[in-house]
């Protein structure tokens, strides 16, 4: 289960697991695949009441819309960031290694023009090609991602 630490304001704060995200990818997923999804990626009232029973029986705790809308944002930034990357050249996606991989070089000049992702460095994301399914045909406005 995810750990629940107090933020700044003494706010639970979720810390999600590699199992707890796979298994949210998983009901996202099959909402999508039951049409409970609009067009620009936002689901129905409907669907995430039944996504929370869902997640809050899995892992035997009481999760609110919020916590699951936000990770939801989470991952969709993930993902852009990760696409974003692999369209620069030089960038290209390990399947073995399940992470982003470029020269040093390469690396080292895109940390620098952006510090904040030295962690995709060396982080692995054993679940992108679900991310591609979960944002496939995504149009994503703004510049709302974290990194």
């Amino acid at each position: 289960m995810g750990i629940q630490t107090r933020g700044g304001n003494d706010r639970l704060r979720t810390i999600w697991t590699p199992e707890m995200d796979c298994n949210f990818i998983v009901l996202i997923l099959e909402q999508a695949g039951k049409g409970n999804r609009t067009d620009d990626h936002l689901f129905s009232k409907r669907a995430w009441k039944h996504m929370i029973a869902i997640y809050n029986s899995m892992f035997n705790f009481q999760y609110e819309k919020d916590v699951l809308k936000n990770q939801y944002k989470t991952l969709r930034n993930l993902y852009k960031f990760i696409k974003n990357l692999l369209d620069i050249e030089g960038f290209s996606w390990d399947e073995s290694r399940q992470m982003v991989t470029a020269d040093n070089e390469v690396w080292d000049n895109y940390i620098k023009a952006h510090p904040n992702s030295l962690p995709y460095r060396v982080k692995t994301i054993p679940y992108y090609h679900e991310l591609c399914e979960m944002y496939k045909n995504a149009t994503f406005g703004g510049k709302d991602t974290i990194f």
